[in-house]
């Protein structure tokens, strides 16, 4: 079980989702108008078939309104091929509408080609337009290159315009290197405004380091084009540091695992200097939660 609690205006501990996992169901749990505990998703996962070569996989999502009323359920049948360098996933989701008939929503396809230390992987998404016919409304390519212990990534998403074709919207790039027990993660996010070139919209820095006792402390630092007072940049100011994030995972007893969220943001008065840091989340993972994320 999962629990995130936050931090109010008084610096008290308020519970807010809980995620609550069995044999192949998680269910997502919130709190109605009323202050009661509902259900907010539901996910159920069973393996349809399985053989050397691959399997087939069929997952039902119900999602659920403010008072726990079952609102919508899709259902996704995966079937994952295996390849002699890679794999092919091709996934369609239906979609129940107010009669509760399912309808073809989405087709996903995922191709994953790796050829030495560079893995290539291209997905395509599939959805119906006005007429019901399918079109491929994004397409994603991703190339991921390893060389000792770095590792450089790089994102590209194609989207359709409302002329048909295909353009870049957003691109994220990162480089990843570790060093025994630090592990040091560069990124960079790029979108399109305006319809021109992708322009540099974020970075991120982030510096982990396991700890001993087998939990760790990550260093994160979120710069944005846009500083923390709401006042508007030009794209030759350059990026701003619009937060610094202290991640702390702690191992407890019987395998439960505690994050805790530490946050610095720009002061409104000065927003080039950070003011003090803030307890923004805490989440606690009861059960099984050895090498999983709170």
């Amino acid at each position: 079980m999962v629990t995130t609690y936050s931090t109010d205006v008084n610096g008290n501990r308020v519970a807010g989702s809980s995620i609550v996992s069995t044999d192949g169901q998680h269910t997502q749990i919130t709190r109605s108008i009323n202050g009661r505990q509902v259900p907010a998703e539901q996910t159920t996962e069973r393996v349809i078939s399985e053989g050397p070569t691959g399997r087939v996989v069929e997952k039902i999502t119900k999602r659920f309104d403010q008072n726990g009323t079952l609102a919508s359920t899709d259902r996704t049948v995966t079937e994952e091929q295996k390849l002699p360098a890679g794999s092919v996933t091709r996934s369609t989701t239906y979609r129940g509408d107010v009669n509760g008939q399912m309808h073809e929503a989405e087709r996903r396809t995922v191709e994953v080609h790796t050829q030495g230390s560079t893995m290539n992987t291209q997905t395509e998404i599939a959805r119906p337009d006005l007429s019901g016919s399918f079109q491929t409304a994004e397409k994603r390519l991703s190339t991921a290159e390893t060389a000792g212990n770095a590792t450089h990534t790089d994102e590209t998403v194609y989207r359709r315009s409302e002329n048909g074709t295909l353009y870049p919207a957003v691109r994220d790039v990162s480089d990843t290197t570790k060093n025994g027990s630090q592990v040091v993660e560069k990124s960079a996010h790029y979108e399109q405004r305006d319809n021109q070139q992708l322009q540099l919209t974020g970075q991120t820095v982030s510096t982990t380091v396991k700890q001993p006792t087998g939990g760790s402390v990550s260093e994160v630092s979120l710069y944005g084009a846009n500083a923390e007072d709401g006042r508007a940049h030009d794209n030759q100011s350059g990026l701003h540091l619009k937060e610094q994030q202290t991640v702390e995972r702690i191992a407890g007893p019987g395998g439960s695992v505690t994050e805790i969220v530490t946050a610095r943001r720009p002061t409104v008065s000065d927003p080039g200097r950070l003011g003090p840091s803030t307890k923004i989340s805490e989440t606690v993972c009861t059960g099984k939660c050895a090498g999983a994320t709170p």
